[in-house]
């Protein structure tokens, strides 16, 4: 029996991954798949761009089986662990039943870690949770981690999100626990049968997009929903200490003033959307694309093989 077809939409943040994959979804019957690590909580909602008006649209495409034309969104609670071994897994159990109802599973978002973990099937570190380990990376630095990664396993250094600081967290935990992370995370034989489409923006219109994005982002109370997140789940949980939601926290402990918070949320934002392109642009499979039609003459011909 052969591997499912998938399409892969991916790209940097605010490129527009969404508004095209919806697009594209409603013209060949597709079911979108999430692949964003912060968007699998329920409430961070304006910090991590959940387009759902846009998801929305895909409704009428499943009316009648009850079911929604996107998975993987909003399924956990900020102080609930998620990690790539269960996103792999909810992943191929999505795709099965998007398949089996006749549908083209859509698997779109910029986590790289995410993304390839399913398309190159790797093997995920067995490594069960240490708290001895943990609680020893708790005492260190930002600098002491890296630094240490970069000792004891220089291939993950290159490779592991170092801005992430539960994947970094991981990284070391595997690697003192004996193992190297980078090779323990081989890959086996493919699960899936991917057209894989990138898409391409250039640099400087990337970067006004991200500004306006973090702009709206505050107008539409940033602030308030980074208040609210506290409120319920305490300021230290983990998927608050990421971006736009740690730079409100600094303001919120007077650490930065209004101006200084906003221009770091937009600066790291931009870091990160460069970090994404350069995972990305390792894998030749890529079809980089810059308009919708050229997207919709690739699925055309990948479909119709």
């Amino acid at each position: 029996m052969s591997n499912p077809k998938i399409i892969v939409i991916l790209g940097p943040t605010a490129s527009g991954k969404t508004k095209l994959a919806v697009t594209l979804a409603q013209k060949f019957k597709g079911e979108i798949i999430s692949a964003d690590s912060r968007q699998i909580y329920r409430g961070l909602d304006i910090g991590t761009g959940k387009d759902l008006n846009e998801y929305e649209r895909l409704l009428p495409l499943t009316k009648g089986e009850r079911k929604r034309g996107y998975h993987l969104i909003n399924i956990k609670n900020p102080n609930q662990k998620f990690n790539v071994a269960n996103f792999k897994k909810l992943a191929l159990q999505k795709i099965k039943e998007i398949t089996a109802r006749g549908h083209l599973p859509f698997l779109v978002g910029g986590t790289g870690l995410y993304l390839s973990a399913l398309i190159d099937n790797y093997q995920i570190p067995k490594v069960k949770p240490d708290t001895q380990i943990r609680k020893k990376l708790a005492a260190m630095t930002l600098t002491q981690k890296l630094t240490l990664l970069q000792k004891l396993d220089p291939a993950s250094f290159k490779t592991v999100d170092l801005k992430n600081p539960r994947r970094l967290d991981r990284a070391l935990e595997v690697c003192l626990s004996g193992q190297k992370f980078s090779a323990s995370r081989g890959v086996k034989e493919p699960l899936v049968n991917p057209l894989i489409i990138g898409l391409q923006i250039p640099r400087e219109k990337l970067n006004k997009k991200i500004n306006a994005r973090v702009e709206q982002m505050i107008k539409k109370g940033l602030v308030a929903e980074t208040k609210k997140l506290i409120k319920q789940y305490g300021i230290n949980s983990a998927p608050l200490q990421t971006i736009g939601y740690v730079e409100i926290i600094g303001y919120l402990n007077n650490k930065y003033t209004p101006a200084e918070t906003f221009e770091l949320i937009k600066t790291h934002t931009r870091q990160y959307a460069k970090r994404q392109m350069t995972w990305f642009q390792r894998d030749k499979r890529i079809h980089w694309i810059t308009k919708k039609n050229e997207a919709k003459k690739l699925i055309k011909q990948f479909v119709s093989r």
